[in-house]
């Protein structure tokens, strides 16, 4: 009886050493893969720093490698269309865009300075806003109109057929 208990004491010990050894591998494996995606993330950057550098040669009009032009003129067709929509969120938003920094003018006629950046705002800048402005309102009545319209005919065929049913 006692060697049962001798066996099964050692092959518990074994067993324990072995659940020792595998959750200090795991541990280890899991440190090596942190490692492993803090260098790829660090390479990341790296490609993301050499693009820039590439870009901003094609931008100066400097000689790139022809491998880079097509991506390159990607990127500024994507740019232009960011512009694009920007402009296109100005004037939903009834606001100008200040020529100095960019950013975004509050529709108010009487601002004669951009609130960020303190540019002086030109005449043009006011007028378009107030266009927008109007063109905005006129939208939104006719979306009114439009809606009130289509709510009538809802009412007028909902009643129509509630009738034709009653009828019935």
């Amino acid at each position: 009886m006692r060697t049962f208990f001798e066996d099964l004491g050692q092959k518990i010990a074994e067993t324990a050493e072995k659940v020792t050894n595998k959750a200090e591998d795991a541990v280890e494996v899991t440190r090596m893969k942190s490692q492993i995606r803090n260098l790829e993330n660090a390479n990341k950057e790296d490609f993301i720093t050499i693009g820039k550098k590439i870009y901003a040669h094609y931008q100066a009009g400097e000689e790139i490698s022809a491998d880079y032009v097509d991506v390159c003129e990607a990127i500024q067709n994507r740019f232009e269309s960011i512009k694009k929509y920007e402009q296109q969120i100005s004037d939903v938003k009834g606001t100008g865009v200040c020529q100095s920094c960019g950013k975004h003018i509050p529709n108010e006629k009487e601002s004669k300075f951009c609130p960020y950046c303190g540019e002086k705002l030109s005449e043009d800048v006011k007028e378009v806003v107030e266009e927008v402005k109007d063109k905005a309102e006129d939208a939104i009545d006719k979306a009114k109109e439009k809606t009130s319209d289509f709510i009538q005919d809802v009412c007028e065929k909902t009643a129509e057929k509630a009738s034709d049913l009653l009828d019935d």
